[in-house]
């Protein structure tokens, strides 16, 4: 759950109604509406239509209160802070619409887009990872920085962002309300895809709580441990021969069908190049 705060600063300034709107940078408008476009860096996709014709009704009876905000390109108006406020005067089919133009920086616009919908809305656990790792991946902050800014700390951050790793089907299912995120968080301690699905779907069939689960989950593991216990000396031999060659740690994971992983650990990317250069001169591939 996100822990609710009073707003940045960053996001306070840009809805601020003091004089700040008048400065040089800033500027209020009234422009048509085929002018103004959605935010790109919008992170939720879903608008409730019976509250945006709700609040379509209020600005029908007492007008736009507060200017939806915007920043100027190529004489298109792209959103900062206001996308139902559009979205209801759209439906009114008003032709104009009072805007406040911002000078903002790509990185301000990103940040205050997420901003504004955690914080006045209610986004679901996926729109809200989609958002920061657009931040994130973009390089525009850190996890600590949006945790900060967001009211999170970073390890909040990094939960979300991990829902991502999720199938498909798994995330859709939290979209829509049918797991919760602790459901969410410990399906992602299973490693192999297929049996966090198996859980997945034991979740939706028998209306696991989080706790049963956590049960069913630590079940699991439990019996991919003794499995592994069976073949964990011949296994050991192994994994100190690979980590001899190549001088680093090394696990091995063998499943009960004789599939499985080799993993190999490195520090540093030195070490990575190391590994990498042992494993190309092993097999004679050319270094492209």
């Amino acid at each position: 759950m996100i822990k609710r705060r009073a707003l940045g600063r960053g996001l306070d300034a840009i809805i601020s109604n003091t004089t700040q709107v008048n400065d040089s940078r800033n500027r209020v408008l009234e422009v048509d509406v085929d002018l103004v476009f959605p935010n790109p860096f919008q992170p939720r996709k879903n608008f409730n239509e019976e509250k945006i014709n709700e609040l379509a009704q209020s600005i029908s009876e007492s007008g736009l209160i507060q200017p939806v905000v915007v920043f100027e390109e190529g004489g298109k108006y792209f959103l900062v802070v206001g996308e139902r406020r559009l979205r209801a005067i759209q439906k009114l089919k008003w032709p104009k619409i009072q805007v406040i133009v911002k000078e903002l920086e790509e990185d301000q616009i990103a940040v205050n887009a997420l901003l504004e919908n955690i914080q006045r809305e209610d986004l679901n656990a996926i729109e809200v990872a989609e958002g920061l790792n657009l931040l994130i991946g973009k390089g525009r902050v850190t996890h600590e920085t949006i945790g900060q800014k967001l009211g999170m700390n970073r390890t909040t951050v990094t939960n979300y962002i991990r829902l991502l790793k999720l199938p498909r089907k798994i995330q859709d299912s939290l979209i829509k309300g049918e797991i919760t995120q602790g459901h969410a968080r410990t399906l992602l301690s299973i490693d192999e895809e297929s049996k966090m699905l198996e859980l997945f779907n034991s979740i939706i069939e028998k209306n696991l709580s989080v706790r049963q689960t956590e049960v069913y989950s630590r079940q699991e593991k439990s019996e991919r441990n003794k499995k592994k216990i069976l073949i964990d000396p011949d296994i050991k031999k192994i994994e100190d021969k690979f980590a001899l060659y190549f001088s680093t740690k090394v696990n091995v994971h063998i499943d009960a069908g004789g599939g499985g992983k080799i993993e190999l650990f490195f520090e540093n990317m030195s070490a990575f190049e190391r590994i990498y250069q042992i494993i190309i001169k092993e097999k004679g591939y050319e270094q492209v």
